[in-house]
């Protein structure tokens, strides 16, 4: 077999400019798309921290944990409210704070 010179026959592929993986963010719809829901999930949890009390800034999971806490204490304080025991009947007396609190504490009982 005969040596062929060194690059003869060397096959030589160009190669192709590569093309661009990413394309402008302002033109890309997915983009634009996840943009505006950032900006929503952003606007909403600033409302949520004026909401909530002692919402100072924090990261989303703290801010959340703080708001399921909340609903949770606001739902209590409404079946507190709403049950009949701690209203007093016309010309009644209103019920002891150690009543009070064995009712919350049935309640609290009840939730775990």
């Amino acid at each position: 077999a005969a040596k062929k010179p060194c690059g003869a026959s060397r096959k030589t592929s160009k190669a192709k400019p590569a093309a661009p993986t990413t394309t402008s963010p302002k033109g890309d719809p997915q983009s634009l798309a996840a943009k505006t829901r950032r900006e929503k999930i952003s606007e909403r949890l600033r409302t949520l921290q004026e909401l909530v009390p002692n919402g100072t800034k924090v990261d989303m999971v703290t801010m959340l944990e703080k708001a399921f806490s909340y609903v949770k204490f606001l739902q209590l304080q409404v079946k507190v409210l709403a049950t009949d025991e701690f209203w007093p009947a016309q010309g009644g007396t209103a019920p002891e704070i150690s009543q009070v609190k064995e009712a919350l504490d049935a309640i609290l009982s009840l939730q775990r």
